[in-house]
């Protein structure tokens, strides 16, 4: 025990005697061979590194702190500036031509002009993909272009990871929910975008605009929901997991977007005749619809014109009209029929010319013309509301039923019903309803002036004749109370009727009439005791004939 106790004195007594020529040497060595030896220990600070993240991730933040954190807030401050300074440039152009389509082009696109002007001078390249596992800063997989030169990507990895941690330490301490989104250094900038159990850096040189980052969201998510699991569980056993896989994602992120895009323009590249032929082929349609269109214009105004011609539409005549020219076809029993055919066809404007191919066959007696005929003549006549006339036709045999409002009229269509060829017989059972007007109008003692109600009275006469396509004879009669002179009353009958007469005359002038004047009061009423109905001028209708 005290050989032991012995040597250890010996030990501390050496080392207390050579300790201050070692450090001599160390310091003098030092400041002789500093890059030798900092050549010496960097491959040894990198893994130095990446165990303290792994194991005291807090403490490499608060180192990293004071100089990271005044880092971030310029390189911020200095893109923001460059954004704002871009986006000047572009507004102060003023109302140049490129200003006003790239406001259309805008408002097709429904995106903002900013967004536009961002896009429009925003040139991004991926220069390299690294997939970090987010818990130990270990790299999981890369892809890079040539120029991009990644000597060390585990060192980067680890610096990434190490970074985002002390920014997210940062950001929490503002009690905010956020990560590092990129950082920029030259004209570089590394976005980061994390799910899952890892986070993608990607190195952008230039500016990344909408479509940049959607394009490496997209991919991180295909990567997360196919390996999202490895991922999770992985320990640092680079065998468990699928990373040829995960780079072939990785790799769509390298390809420029201009390549794409003309890419894409030279698969859609299709020759000038397939659109040509389509649309000559849309045109010639378009001009024989048009052609057809008028045509039928054509052949509805004829058949209008020979239709609503009482002496053509008994008849079956047929219109066809092919390029502007007119075929007539169809029979009739006189050539006058044929000819006024021709005549109401060729007043039709835009007709080039008109074939008339109508046969005349006199002895003419087509039951179903015969008929039409027939019908004609009733649809004529019943226009006017107080007519109701039917028919049944039955090859010579025509009955005729329904109500007429006059004699006249009634003879006039047996007149010419019997000129018709093809009837031989006809059954009448036509009613005649004349219209019934019997209206009194009463006038005070000495007063020839009409009162409001015979005012009244007359205008609903006057409706009732509106009724009628011909207004019948009015008769107008005259009665006194006998009180005073014949000569007297006599004047104020007269009067009375002549007032009545203009009143009506007022509102329909083509009225006729005719008046009597009577010395006695109306049938049935005593002048000793209805002094007021005694003095009164009637009304009624008489047929003409």
């Amino acid at each position: 025990m005290s050989q032991k106790k012995k040597t250890d004195n010996e030990e501390e007594a050496l080392e207390g005697a050579l300790s201050p020529i070692v450090n001599r040497l160390i310091d003098k060595n030092f400041e002789k061979s500093g890059d030798k030896i900092a050549s010496q220990m960097a491959p040894l600070i990198g893994g130095a590194i990446r165990e303290q993240i792994k194991s005291q991730k807090d403490d490499i933040v608060d180192a990293l702190y004071p100089v990271m954190g005044n880092m971030i807030s310029k390189f911020v401050t200095k893109s923001f500036e460059e954004l704002l300074n871009k986006i000047n440039q572009q507004i102060q152009s003023g109302l140049s031509t490129q200003t006003i389509k790239r406001k259309l082009k805008a408002k097709l696109k429904g995106v903002s002009e900013t967004e536009l002007l961002l896009e429009e001078n925003a040139h991004a390249k991926i220069k390299a993909a690294l997939l970090i596992h987010k818990e130990s800063g270990m790299l999981l997989t890369k892809v890079e272009n040539e120029d991009a030169n990644l000597s060390d990507a585990d060192m980067l990895a680890s610096m990434m990871t190490a970074i985002r941690s002390f920014v997210n330490e940062w950001v929490a301490s503002n009690q905010e929910h956020q990560e590092l989104g990129e950082i920029e250094y030259g004209g570089n900038k590394i976005i980061i975008e994390a799910s899952g159990s890892s986070y993608l850096a990607v190195i952008v040189e230039g500016a990344a605009y909408t479509k940049t980052y959607n394009k490496i969201r997209h991919a991180l998510e295909e990567i997360v929901l196919e390996y999202g699991d490895e991922i999770q569980e992985f320990q640092g056993d680079y065998s468990q997991l699928k990373q040829e896989e995960i780079e072939k994602k990785l790799q769509e992120l390298l390809f420029k977007e201009s390549d794409t895009k003309n890419k894409q323009a030279k698969e859609n590249k299709t020759h000038p005749l397939l659109y040509i032929v389509p649309l000559l082929l849309l045109l010639f349609f378009a001009y024989k619809s048009y052609e057809s269109y008028v045509d039928e214009s054509l052949k509805d105004a004829i058949t209008h014109n020979i239709v609503t011609t009482p002496a053509l539409s008994p008849y079956a005549i047929t219109i066809d009209v092919e390029d502007k020219n007119a075929v007539l076809k169809g029979r009739v029993p006189f050539a006058y029929h044929k000819e006024l055919a021709y005549k109401k066809a060729a007043e039709i404007k835009g007709v080039t010319q008109i074939s008339n191919n109508i046969e005349i066959i006199p002895t003419l007696t087509d039951p179903m013309q015969v008929s039409a005929q027939i019908a004609y003549l009733l649809k004529g006549l019943n226009l006017s509301s107080a007519n109701r006339l039917n028919y049944t036709f039955d090859y010579k045999n025509l009955h005729l039923f329904g109500t007429i409002d006059s004699h006249k009229q009634k003879e006039s269509l047996l007149k010419e019903l019997s000129t018709i060829k093809g009837i031989e017989n006809i059954q009448d059972d036509i009613i005649v309803t004349p219209l019934k007007i019997n209206t009194a109008l009463y006038f005070g003692r000495g007063s020839y002036k009409l009162s409001p109600l015979a005012q009244k009275e007359l205008l609903s006469l006057l409706i009732k004749l509106k009724k009628k396509e011909r207004a019948p004879l009015l008769v107008l009669d005259a009665y006194s109370d006998m009180i005073g002179s014949k000569a007297k009353n006599t004047s104020l009958a007269q009067k009375r009727m002549q007032n009545i007469i203009d009143f009506l005359k007022t509102y329909d002038s083509k009225l006729t009439f005719k008046s009597y004047v009577h010395h006695n009061p109306p049938k049935g009423v005593d002048p000793q005791k209805d002094h007021d109905k005694a003095r009164c001028v009637t009304i009624t209708a008489k047929e003409e004939k």
